[in-house]
């Protein structure tokens, strides 16, 4: 199977990885930047363009991993026939490409991606397309990247990725505050790993209301104004901690105020 790779980043990069070990061949690398493409069409053994003119038009599969505010411009300049063509934005909908090709669909793997990585695996993927036989073929390719691929509608994988970004991506932040802080006080982060390893094991098996704890839970003022305390000069952190225990506050006791 031949699968033309149009972007370069950290997606692509991984997709391509993964595909190539697999035997797929990979005849075309595109990214605006020619260095970019460059670098990981020598990696697949595929040629680099920085020009979608230059796009064969033949291939099996051409996988769109963008950045979202590239896509406009780069869907506009391609125009294929019966070729399967798949993005890979979870916030993005499948008909961005109905007028691209007569099959088309999306292939979105939920997780934070980086181009240093051999696998998505674990990594749960969703796969949507214009057909029945168009998510047929996709979820054959997509299960080339995980044991783990589902169907999932525009409404569904939006709401996904809404969910992604704050359980995700936002607990991502606040570790990076929790290690930046730790960092200025002198205090080993590693300290901390035990008990974040601890609660994502947990949420596994409990629903998270089960396993909520801390002084916002217990209504502790008291302990709340010494962490408030130990937070001033870091107005960042201050203000998420006076957020969070708030809505964790609220959530337990709506009826106080």
């Amino acid at each position: 199977m031949q699968v033309v790779l149009i972007g370069a980043g950290n997606i692509a990069t991984v997709i391509g990885k993964v595909i190539f070990q697999k035997g797929f061949s990979i005849p075309q690398v595109y990214s605006r930047n020619i260095e970019h493409a460059a670098a990981l069409a020598q990696l697949l053994k595929a040629e680099a363009i920085n020009d979608l003119k230059l796009l064969m038009p033949d291939a099996d599969c051409y996988i769109i991993a963008v950045p979202d505010n590239a896509m406009a411009s780069v869907l506009e300049q391609i125009h294929l026939k019966d070729q399967l063509v798949i993005h890979t934005a979870g916030s993005m909908p499948i008909h961005i490409l109905q007028n691209l090709s007569s099959r088309y669909g999306v292939l979105w793997p939920m997780k934070m991606i980086r181009k240093e990585m051999q696998t998505l695996e674990p990594v749960q993927i969703f796969v949507d397309g214009n057909s029945e036989e168009t998510i047929k073929d996709i979820k054959k390719l997509a299960t080339e990247l995980s044991s783990t691929v589902s169907a999932a509608d525009d409404i569904t994988r939006q709401k996904l990725h809404l969910m992604a970004t704050i359980t995700a991506n936002f607990s991502n932040h606040l570790y990076h505050l929790s290690a930046a802080y730790c960092e200025k006080e002198g205090i080993d982060f590693s300290l901390i790993h035990p008990i974040i390893m601890e609660t994502a094991t947990q949420i596994q098996t409990k629903h998270p209301s089960k396993l909520q704890a801390g002084p916002a839970f217990r209504a502790d003022y008291n302990t709340i104004q010494k962490h408030l305390s130990l937070l001033k000069g870091n107005e960042q952190l201050l203000k998420l901690y006076e957020v969070l225990s708030d809505s964790i506050h609220q959530t337990f006791f709506p009826t106080n105020k």
